[in-house]
């Protein structure tokens, strides 16, 4: 099997990346992760839960295919739910040449969203328990 098709190897690849640096980067999806694009009544407030607990240990960077011209009600809808972020389709705090932004994980609902909410889940479950530190917690 593939090494990354194993979800516990995704998991210890998190945690290690967390110990190591003492937050991860996530780009989050935007329509159909934490807002309800068809208007359909659907809720996204577990996976807006999920980031108001990594806020201490985490950066956001909203990752979406909507253009420039709804990033001002997009904005207004997350401040309103209180996510916090750091922008809409920018470079995270670790820069690439590529186009492709770096995150630790991203957030999407059309990129297996249950198993990076299970994950994210149970990792900053062990961090809030104290179970998992990072090396800048570490006193020496």
């Amino acid at each position: 099997m593939d090494f990354y098709l194993s979800e516990e190897n995704c998991y210890n690849r998190l945690e290690a990346e967390f110990q190591k640096y003492g937050k991860l980067i996530f780009c989050v999806d935007y329509d159909d992760t934490l807002y309800d694009f068809h208007q359909v009544g659907r809720d996204y407030s577990d996976v807006m839960s999920l980031l108001k607990r990594w806020e201490p240990y985490s950066e956001v960077v909203i990752f979406t295919g909507c253009g420039i011209e709804k990033y001002a009600k997009m904005r207004k809808y997350l401040i309103s739910h209180g996510i916090k972020f750091k922008g809409i389709n920018c470079e995270s705090a670790v820069e690439v040449d590529g186009r492709k932004v770096y995150a630790n994980a991203y957030i999407d609902d059309r990129g297996g969203l249950p198993t990076i909410y299970r994950i994210l889940n149970k990792l900053i479950g062990k961090i809030e328990k104290g179970e998992v530190i990072c090396g800048t917690q570490i006193k020496k």
